[in-house]
């Protein structure tokens, strides 16, 4: 992303360089740049920007309640998640909230930058790429569906044609990004993601966690131990249901470190309350991409 100018932005801040999906400064909509993600270089810190309309406030109601100390907080910040209406409900299980704070990027609240002439919401979260020499990062959508409960009919065709496999997969590639020794960055985007069905993913798979290459084995085998805690999180919890939402993988490429894999979810402006009843459809695509990483380990 160092291509696009940072003309319009604070002083000292940058469009975050290792971004792989999401709105991206590059793409003009109706006159206007698309607000990516900020950092401060040196920082630990990324700012993502809020989202408009209730996609905003969701994500922001997540993080806050993740973020939560309390029951009592917990309920204040629940209260946007519901499928009903803008927000969600009090069927929130703090067991689940306090499993799934150890899964996520930390969140430090939110601040008002402003970009392009005008005042912008942004939450600030971890970097969790940041404490890396040479970073290995993967974005995986996961989930059978990617339109939520509140889709309109066109948003539902739109997104069941963009990519079928989403459905009998429970997971897609929507890039990764490679940190080389010469300090040049191998990227794959959404469109080389699409390439790959049930029938090929490994090959997507194996190109990304092959960038120690001897040592495929041994990232392969943390990337398996890392998922464990979310494919066990995901057969117990009762609280939530997340629509285009990513799982990011993040690992270092310089053989001379530790591997120090590390799996965290991001994107969370879909979450739903789910009513007592798991996220099969998440759980599906992580099953499966344990099936696709032993299958690898075996092969390798």
């Amino acid at each position: 992303m160092g291509s696009v100018s940072s003309e319009g932005l604070p002083e000292s801040y940058q469009w975050f360089s290792d971004q792989i999906a999401g709105h991206h400064p590059s793409v003009i909509k109706n006159g206007k740049r698309e607000i990516g993600l900020l950092k401060v270089p040196g920082s630990h810190e990324i700012l993502k920007p809020k989202q408009d309309a209730s996609r905003g406030e969701k994500e922001v109601a997540l993080y806050k309640l993740l973020s939560s100390s309390s029951p009592v907080d917990a309920t204040t910040s629940s209260s946007l998640l519901t499928t009903s209406s803008d927000g969600l409900r009090n069927g929130t299980r703090m067991e689940d909230v306090n499993r799934m704070k150890g899964l996520t990027a930390k969140f430090y609240g939110m601040e008002t930058l402003f970009v392009d002439g005008e005042d912008r919401e942004f939450l600030v979260l971890e970097d969790v790429t940041s404490d890396y020499t040479r970073p290995a990062i993967l974005d995986l959508k996961m989930g059978q569906v990617t339109y939520d409960p509140l889709a309109s009919a066109a948003k539902i065709e739109k997104e069941t044609i963009k990519y079928p496999p989403q459905a009998t997969m429970g997971l897609r590639i929507l890039g990764y990004r490679i940190h080389q020794c010469n300090k040049e960055v191998e990227i794959r985007d959404k469109d080389w993601g699409k390439s790959f069905d049930e029938t090929n993913i490994q090959i997507g798979l194996s190109e990304y966690f092959s960038a120690r290459h001897a040592d495929l084995k041994m990232v392969l085998q943390e990337a398996l131990d890392k998922l464990q805690p979310f494919k066990e999180f995901f057969e117990s919890q009762e609280s939530f249901k997340f629509f285009a939402s990513s799982l990011l993988f993040v690992y270092e490429a310089d053989k001379t470190l530790p591997i120090n894999l590390r799996i965290v979810m991001i994107d969370f402006s879909h979450a739903f309350e789910s009513n007592g009843q798991r996220d099969e459809g998440y759980l599906f695509g992580i099953k499966n991409l344990e099936k696709y990483l032993n299958s690898l380990i075996s092969e390798t």
